[in-house]
Parts: structure tokens; C-alpha cells; sequence
């Protein structure tokens, strides 16, 4: 595709310069032609009065540089003009038209001649100066060679970026048919330049594949968890369903049977929610939230639980601090934050919350003193089922940071992890409200 697009520019910039050099000699021609036609015309007039050509042509001679005459008998006998005798370089231009050099007082220069013959077999040489005609031409000629040699480099330079677009197309579609016949999403396209918008878009690309990469590690990850994590409360569950049979149930034990139940329910709710906020589903809810009121209602409803470990609540918040966003969500989010600071925070602990706004940036920072989380886990910790070592022995199905980052992405939130030495500082920044 690419040759046949770079033969059909080249043989259009042919037509194109063959068509604006035949077109200049046509029309040099036709102008020359044209005004030594002129004169003709005018001398016919003159050729019944001889005494009358005669006078018109010495005076033509000696009043300009233009035009030259030749006068004769039909003997070829000089009668008058300034061609005595005819010069010896005469050339042909085209069948009737000749050409010769002659001086002038700007030195040799080129005119254009024709004979013509009167009636009474005298004959006489129109010649017109057709120096600037012809500078005129080859300037015209010039400059139609220059156009070819640029159309000759547009053909060239096309067929190379031509070349180039489609080898890289064509090795995009190669890597994507490895990758759809292998499933080996690790595959990536190639890069060997940046100033390109193949290039960009093979980056878009490889962009693209990361995430689809990730997704479907996240996928495999979660399935794997789930596998896990479900398997011994489910087995424990049949188990203690298949213990009940042929045996009189009383109420106690169902209770018992409805809480493992509602346990793993729990885990499918919450895995549920987190993939509706994650693919937007929620979106209909979003209007101005303020965010303080939030944060206080989340404080007011967990006190009682912080009071039972002797943890109290120090509290700095800013009201007004609106954001564009899901109350609902926003609640669970700052709930199972402060939930997991009350759950790792030590007896007679305080649990700093903080709230601060400017025109850019609305901070959510809550701290606890608890034993914090480690730099090589602070980024695993938002993965689902995953549990830190602090984790192991407190009661929980690793999903709330999951949810705690879904919502947050999906508020457009940005959710940093700090040691506050003792402890965790878990800072949330929101756009504001627009």
C-alpha cells in the first residue's frame, strides 16, 4: 500500500512538471507568434503604397530595440530594414517560427522571426526581441524542475514515514495476535523512538495492557483468596450441618449455623460492593457531601465502641468542607478506617481526627497508636483477603482497606499510608466540591 501510494505521487508530480513546461513553451509560442503577426498585419497595410512600407520600416529601425526588419525584392535584393545581411546563426523554433542572435545596445541578445511574402514576390523578415520572453520562460522552466525535485522529495520522504507507519502498525498487530493466540499478557509492544505518534500510541498501549495485566492477576489473586479463605469456614459449616443429622436441633445450634452463614455472606456482600464502586455503578448518588458532618456522624457511632478499650477520640475538624460524592459510601469508608484504628489501637489509646480545607485540597487525616504497618505492606494492604502479620489474630476478612481504596478512587481521592511512629496515619486529600 505503501508503494502503490508513493507511484501514484511520483507520477503525478511528473505530470505535474511535464504539464508546466509544455504549458510556458506553448504559451512563449503563442506570444511570440502573436506579435509578430501584429506587425505583418500592419506592414500588409502598408504594401500598396511602396513608398509608404518603405518609410514605415527605416523608421521602426531607428525608433526601437524591439522589433527588426528585413525588406527585399523577390530577387532576395535589400530594400530597407535592419537586417542587411540576415544573420548566419538562424535556428528553427517551430514549423514558421526561426530564431537568431543580434546585437543590441544592451549587447547579443535572441529574436524571433517569420517571412512573409506579398503579392508581388517581395518578401520582408519580421523579427521581435524575445530576450525577456525567453529569461521569463527558463525562469518558469526553473522553477517547474524545483517543484519536481520537491515532489521528489515529498514522494521520498512519504514512502519512508509510509514505510515506517505501517511496519509499526503492522508489528502492533503482530504482538496482539501473539498475545490473543499465546494469552501471554506480558507481551509488550516494542519502542524505539519517542518523537513519533506511533510511538505514543504503542505506550498508550503498553499502558493498557499493564492494566489489563494487573486486572486479571487481581482476578486470579481474588479467586485464589477466595478459594482460601472460604474453604475452611465452608467446610466447617457442611461439617457441622452433616453433625446435625438424625439429631434434634435446638434453637441455639441454628443460630450458631445462621452466624458461619451470615459470616460468608458478609464476605460476597462486601466483595459485591466493591466491584459496584469500582466499575461506577454509584454514580447516581454522588451530589455535595460535607464532609465533617461524615466524619462526626462516623465518630459519634463508634465512641461507645472506643470507650470499652479506654480509647478516646481527639477530634480537630473544619465544617463546610464540601466534596462532590456518595454519603453512603464516603460513611463506610471513614467507618472502616476508624474501625480498624480502634480494632489495633492498645487500651488508654487516642485516635487523633483531623480536617482541613484550602481552594485545592480537602484533607481527611486519621491517626492511631496502634502497631502500624510496615513499608513492604503498605501498598498490599488495599489488595483483597490480603492480611498483614498485625492481622493475623484479629478478627476481619481483609476486604475493608479493599473497600476503603474503591471508594476513595471512586470520589477521586487520593489515599496515602504514613508511620506516625507510634501507629498509623491513614491521609485521605478530596478535590473540593465544583
Amino acid at each position: 500500500m505503501a508503494l502503490l501510494f508513493t507511484v501514484l505521487l511520483a507520477v503525478s508530480a511528473a505530470i505535474l512538471g511535464y504539464f508546466l513546461i509544455d504549458f510556458s513553451r506553448r504559451e512563449f509560442l503563442r506570444e511570440t507568434e502573436a506579435a509578430i503577426d501584429i506587425e505583418i498585419s500592419m506592414l500588409s497595410s502598408l504594401t500598396e503604397s511602396q513608398a509608404g512600407l518603405v518609410p514605415y520600416i527605416e523608421a521602426r529601425s531607428r525608433n526601437g530595440q524591439a522589433a527588426r526588419f528585413r525588406y527585399e525584392d523577390d530577387q532576395g535584393i535589400w530594400l530597407a530594414g535592419s537586417l542587411d545581411p540576415l544573420p548566419a546563426n538562424v535556428a528553427k523554433i517551430t514549423e514558421g517560427i526561426l530564431r537568431f542572435d543580434a546585437e543590441t545596445s544592451q549587447g547579443k541578445q535572441a529574436f524571433a522571426a517569420k517571412i512573409h511574402t506579398f503579392s508581388d514576390g517581395s518578401r520582408i523578415v519580421v523579427a521581435r526581441n524575445i530576450h525577456e520572453l525567453i529569461a521569463s520562460y527558463d525562469r518558469l522552466k526553473y522553477l517547474s524542475f524545483l517543484i519536481m525535485a520537491l515532489m521528489a522529495a515529498v514522494v521520498a520522504v512519504s514512502f519512508a514515514i509510509s514505510y515506517f507507519v505501517v511496519s509499526r502498525i503492522n508489528r502492533i498487530g503482530a504482538t496482539a495476535q501473539r498475545i490473543v493466540e499465546t494469552g501471554d499478557l506480558s507481551q509488550r509492544l516494542p519502542i524505539d523512538s519517542r518523537w513519533d505518534d506511533i510511538s505514543s500510541l504503542s505506550e498508550v498501549l503498553n499502558g493498557f495492557l499493564d492494566k489489563i495485566e494487573e486486572l486479571i492477576n487481581g482476578i486470579r489473586e481474588v479467586s485464589n483468596n477466595i478459594a482460601h479463605d472460604l474453604r475452611t469456614p465452608l467446610s466447617g459449616l457442611r461439617s457441622d450441618i452433616e453433625a446435625l443429622k438424625g439429631r434434634a436441633v435446638d434453637d441455639q445450634q441454628i443460630d450458631a449455623l445462621l452466624a458461619d452463614a451470615d459470616r460468608l455472606l458478609a464476605v460476597f456482600q462486601a466483595l459485591l460492593r466493591i466491584a459496584n464502586i469500582e466499575k461506577g455503578k454509584r454514580g447516581q448518588f454522588m451530589r455535595r457531601v460535607d464532609v465533617a458532618i461524615v466524619m462526626g456522624d462516623v465518630v459519634d457511632l463508634y465512641e461507645p465502641l472506643a470507650e470499652e478499650k479506654n480509647i478516646r477520640f481527639e477530634v480537630n475538624m473544619r465544617s463546610a468542607a464540601g466534596v462532590r460524592g456518595d454519603r453512603d459510601l464516603l460513611f463506610q469508608l471513614f467507618a472502616n478506617i476508624i474501625d480498624n484504628a480502634i480494632k489495633f489501637s492498645p487500651p488508654d489509646g487516642v485516635i487523633h481526627v483531623r480536617l482541613t480545607a484550602d481552594k485545592s485540597r480537602i484533607t481527611a487525616v486519621i491517626e492511631d497508636q496502634g502497631p502500624g504497618v510496615p513499608d513492604h505492606e503498605k501498598e498490599s494492604v488495599f489488595k483483597h483477603f490480603y492480611r498483614g502479620d498485625a492481622s493475623r489474630s484479629t478478627l476481619g476478612n481483609g476486604l475493608g482497606l479493599s473497600l476503603v481504596r474503591a471508594v476513595a478512587d471512586h470520589h477521586q481521592a487520593e489515599i496515602v499510608l504514613e508511620d506516625a511512629s507510634p501507629g498509623l496515619r491513614v491521609r485521605l486529600s478530596f478535590p473540593p466540591y465544583q
